[in-house]
């Protein structure tokens, strides 16, 4: 069930708030991929990463690495670009936690309390570990994920059928020629 991510307590539990690793910290925004590698191995072994991660994706933090994932990573979860927006990507969203491929993801909305503007949440939930973000962009994209899939059956299945009609022809033939 998802919650969301309004709060930041998980962060005095992570790995990178702790003293010993207060060097490390630039790691995380660092354009030179051996940092930003120990960035994701410290990660890794966080107990709070699917907090960091699920706080990251519901607050658009689309710079840095965010529970062991880094921008491309979040952006593709997010279908959004560099700048933020919205985005077609070539490739459909995968869980942002276990890597689970689209067909694991499944959308939901929810209702927020305290009204206003926004009062329902698309939730996007992974069935394969469990992990839940709110992301009105990534439900889109889970969306298009399921359309597409639904379109290539069908064209698969006129397809068969199509083939299906072709043998049966050719059978009728065979049988009025040998008579």
């Amino acid at each position: 069930m998802w919650k969301p991510a309004d709060n930041l307590k998980w962060q005095s539990d992570a790995l990178c708030s702790k003293p010993a690793h207060r060097n490390s910290r630039e790691w995380f925004f660092s354009k030179e991929p051996s940092e930003r590698t120990e960035a994701k191995n410290l990660c890794f072994g966080c107990p709070v990463r699917a907090q960091c991660l699920q706080w990251a994706l519901e607050h658009r933090q689309i710079w840095g690495i965010w529970g062991g994932k880094d921008e491309v990573e979040i952006r593709r979860a997010l279908s959004v670009s560099y700048k933020g927006e919205e985005t077609r990507r070539r490739r459909f969203p995968h869980c942002p936690y276990c890597s689970a491929r689209p067909s694991k993801l499944e959308t939901s909305t929810q209702e927020l309390s305290g009204g206003g503007r926004w009062t329902t949440a698309k939730i996007v939930t992974c069935t394969v570990c469990g992990f839940s973000w709110k992301s009105r962009t990534s439900v889109n994209a889970v969306h298009a994920y399921q359309l597409d899939r639904q379109q290539r059956e069908e064209k698969k299945q006129k397809e068969r059928e199509r083939k299906r009609k072709i043998k049966a022809r050719e059978r009728e033939r065979a049988k009025k020629i040998k008579k």
